[in-house]
């Protein structure tokens, strides 16, 4: 993977924890939201699989 996906799933993991510690339902939602958006965004990129 490229640097750029590293930062995307180390913010999604971030998000993932941030989610995991809050019960409030809007603020779940708008977490929901920025993950989705980071995943999008991943996607865009589409980089290649790290050739070992």
């Amino acid at each position: 993977m490229c640097e750029k996906c590293d930062e995307i799933d180390l913010r999604i993991a971030r998000y993932k924890y941030i989610a995991s510690r809050i019960n409030d339902q809007i603020a779940l939602d708008g977490v929901a939201e920025l993950i989705e958006a980071a995943l999008a965004k991943k996607a865009a990129l589409r980089c290649e699989p790290a050739q070992e």
